[in-house]
C-alpha cells in the first residue's frame, strides 16, 4: 500500500463550518424564492488561496453561526466564499460540469464516456499534481441531464492512496468540515467515504488569489479564555476584529480617549486585548488594550454613526460581564456577549462606517439585544 499526499490539511487550511450556504438567485412574482444550496466551489477555491499562502484558515466552528451554521452575508469570509464561487464557474473547465451531466458513462462513438474521461484522462492530472505537492480543485459530477447539474459538487483533492491495484483520491469536502474524505473506484463509479457515489471527476483550472489573513495562530476553540489571557476578539456576524490605535475620537459629543472600531487585517498589539480580573465578581473582566496600556470602556457619548452609546479606551478600569452563549466557561470557541457593567450595554458592531471610524467599522455599546452582540476569540496567548 502506498499513500502520496500535499501540505494542504483539511483540519488547516479547510473550513471549520459546512457547506450550508443558501443563495437565492430571484424571487418569483408568486413569492416562491429561486435559490441554489452551497458554495462548495467557492470553499474549494478560498482554502487553497489560504494553502498557496502559507495561512491556516480561522477556526470558525458552526455553532458561532447559529442557526443558519455558516457566516452570514456581510461577514467578509461568507462574501469572500461567494466570490470565489462564481470564480470557479467562470473558467474553462466549469463548462465539463454541463458536458458531463449529458453523457452516459460508457462509450457513445467517439467520446469516451466519464468512465473513461476520468480514469484514463483526469485521474493521471490528480495524481502528477499530488506527486508535484500541488493539491487541485475537483468537480464531482453525479447529473445526468442538465436540470439536476446543481447536484454536481468541488472539492479539493490533497492527496491519493494505492493498494491492491487500486488507486483513491483523498479529498477534502467541505461538505465534511475538517476531515479528509475519500473517493474510492467501485462498479465503475467513485464512492466517497462521507457517502455519496459520483459518477465521474475532473481537474478544474484555477488561478490563486491573494486572501484575507486575519490571523496565523488561529485560537484552538476548546482553548480556557479568563484573567491572564491575551485575546483578539472578532466580531461574529461581520468576521472583523475588534481595534484600537491611539487616534482620540474627533467628531461633535465623541468621549474623550481613543477611538474603538472593528477592523479586516492581521492581529497585532492594536487588536489584542489583555484580560484582567476584578474584584467584584468572576464573570467580570477588565479588557486592557496591550498597544497603549489603556482600557476598554463606554459611556453616555453618542457613536458617530447609529447614535448608539459611544465607546474608548482610557485610563478607567471598567469592567465587563462575560455571558457565554449556552452557558459553561469561557473557551475561544465560544460566542460570548460582553455586557458593561456601569451602564448594562452590550459590546455590538454591524457593518457601518464613517470618516470619524476612520471608514472602519463601527463598535458601539447597544442597549438592546441582538446577533450583533456577539464575539469570539480569533487568538488566545
Amino acid at each position: 500500500m502506498g499513500e502520496r499526499r500535499t501540505a494542504f490539511d483539511p483540519a488547516v487550511h479547510g473550513f471549520s463550518f459546512p457547506n450550508a450556504f443558501v443563495d437565492v438567485l430571484l424571487t418569483l412574482p408568486s413569492g416562491k424564492a429561486i435559490s441554489t444550496a452551497g458554495r462548495c466551489g467557492g470553499m474549494a477555491y478560498a482554502s487553497l488561496d489560504l494553502f498557496h499562502a502559507g495561512v491556516p484558515a480561522p477556526r470558525w466552528g458552526a455553532g458561532l453561526f447559529a442557526p443558519q451554521r455558516v457566516p452570514p452575508d456581510d461577514n467578509w469570509l461568507a462574501d469572500t466564499i461567494r466570490a470565489r464561487l462564481f470564480d470557479s464557474f467562470m473558467v474553462r473547465s466549469a463548462a465539463s460540469f454541463v458536458t458531463w451531466s449529458v453523457h452516459p458513462d460508457d462509450p457513445a462513438g467517439p467520446l469516451k464516456g466519464v468512465r473513461r474521461w476520468t480514469v484514463e484522462d483526469e485521474l493521471p492530472k490528480v495524481i502528477r499534481a499530488i506527486d508535484a505537492g500541488r493539491p487541485v480543485p475537483l468537480g464531482l459530477v453525479v447529473a445526468r441531464r442538465v436540470s439536476a447539474i446543481g447536484k454536481n459538487h468541488q472539492v479539493v483533492a490533497h492527496g491519493y492512496s494505492r493498494s491492491n491495484g487500486t488507486t483513491s483520491v483523498l479529498i477534502t469536502d467541505s461538505n465534511s468540515p475538517g476531515r479528509e474524505v475519500t473517493l474510492t473506484p467501485k462498479d465503475g463509479a467513485w464512492v466517497a467515504s462521507n457517502g455519496p457515489t459520483w459518477r465521474g471527476f475532473f481537474v478544474q483550472d484555477y488561478a490563486r488569489k491573494k486572501p484575507t489573513v486575519l490571523t496565523r495562530s488561529p485560537a484552538d476553540p476548546s482553548a480556557p479564555v479568563g484573567p491572564g489571557s491575551v485575546v483578539a476578539l472578532s466580531h461574529v456576524w461581520t468576521g472583523r476584529t475588534l481595534h484600537s490605535d491611539r487616534t482620540p475620537w474627533a467628531y461633535p459629543g465623541a468621549p474623550s480617549g481613543q477611538r474603538v472600531t472593528a477592523v479586516r487585517s492581521a492581529a497585532s498589539d492594536d487588536e489584542r486585548w489583555a484580560v484582567l480580573s476584578t474584584r467584584t465578581a468572576r464573570d467580570h473582566v477588565r479588557l486592557r488594550h496591550v498597544a497603549s496600556g489603556g482600557f476598554l470602556g463606554s459611556g453616555r457619548a453618542r457613536s458617530p454613526v447609529t447614535g448608539q452609546q459611544g465607546l474608548f479606551v482610557g485610563p478607567a478600569e471598567d469592567e465587563w460581564r462575560v455571558e457565554v452563549d449556552g452557558g459553561g466557561a469561557w473557551t475561544a470557541g465560544a460566542r460570548v456577549r460582553l455586557v458593561h457593567v456601569g451602564t448594562g450595554a452590550a459590546l455590538h458592531s454591524h457593518p457601518h462606517s464613517s470618516d470619524a471610524t476612520g471608514g472602519q467599522q463601527e463598535v458601539t455599546g447597544f442597549a438592546g439585544r441582538d446577533t450583533n452582540d456577539w464575539w469570539t476569540v480569533l487568538e488566545v496567548d
